[in-house]
């Protein structure tokens, strides 16, 4: 199939009116033609020259494991259909991502994002904005495309390890795509492979200290030293250093680095109550 985008003006009127339309996304009809006509938007989708294979997306089950898995191995057809067809730039579009979630996966979407009460975010998930969580994290579709560009790694034996280390626990993908440092490829990868290697040496998703170091140490580092210059080892270096360093105080004592976004750590002198006589 071509790639098709939204018209700026499409996706306006779209979602401006979200809410008299959001029985029209719960219900099996295909509406958008209709309502496009309707609304005199004669030129509402466009068709690029880009052209890629029909992908059924995989949804197996509510709980997380079944979750985790779908989005795994749909990151993986994905990332693998697109991979060579578009580059960050074109998937920094919202009106492509949009125009996805509307046109191809609808059913999808509507499965995978479902709460408890059976309503979907359907702002969040089905329209994309040019914001990096957004992209990232919320929308349905661009988030499985970034999730592979920004793990996938064709050096390694295996160059999906960091996306499964990503999807190892669903806070790990929330915690690291909440940074500002999150859409450098380099910085993403360094952080997944110290990850991976803590997670290995303690037999655990590790997700606080991963947490710690994300928006602790990172971010203190980064705002001291040209974060986006160090290279994937450089950062995952300093990362499975600082890591290890929280392990090795048992979580409760910070590194002896204290870092200007921590809590100020207590005085020593004269912390203990004195006794009553």
């Amino acid at each position: 199939m071509n790639l098709k985008y939204l018209s700026q003006e499409a996706y306006n009127s779209l979602k401006n009116n979200l809410d008299l339309n959001k029985e029209r996304y719960y219900s099996s009809e295909n509406w958008l033609q209709s309502y496009f006509k309707e609304n005199e938007l004669t030129e509402a989708v466009k068709e690029s020259s880009i052209i890629v294979k029909d992908i059924e997306l995989d949804y197996s089950g509510d709980d997380t494991e079944s979750k985790n898995r779908d989005d795994f191995n749909n990151i993986v057809k994905i990332y693998s259909a697109y991979k060579d067809k578009i580059s960050p730039s074109v998937a920094s579009d919202h009106l492509l991502w949009t125009a996805l979630c509307h046109i191809e996966y609808k059913d999808y979407i509507l499965k995978r994002w479902k709460k408890d009460n059976g309503d979907v975010s359907l702002e969040q998930r089905f329209f994309a904005t040019t914001g990096r969580s957004s992209l990232l994290y919320y929308n349905a579709i661009s988030r499985l495309w970034w999730s592979g560009y920004l793990t996938y790694d064709e050096e390694a034996d295996d160059p999906w390890k960091l996306t499964r280390t990503l999807l190892s626990a669903q806070q790990i993908q929330k915690d690291l795509f909440d940074q500002s440092f999150s859409m450098n490829k380099d910085v993403v990868k360094g952080l997944l492979k110290a990850l991976s290697r803590i997670q290995t040496e303690k037999r655990n998703a590790c997700t606080p200290t991963f947490r710690m170091c994300c928006d602790s140490f990172l971010n203190h580092y980064g705002a001291v030293t040209a974060i986006d210059s160090l290279s994937c080892d450089e950062i995952e270096t300093i990362a499975y250093d600082y890591m290890k360093k929280l392990l090795s105080n048992e979580g409760h004592k910070k590194p002896k680095t204290q870092l200007n976004d921590h809590k100020p750590a207590k005085n020593k002198k004269g912390s203990k109550k004195k006794k009553k006589k």
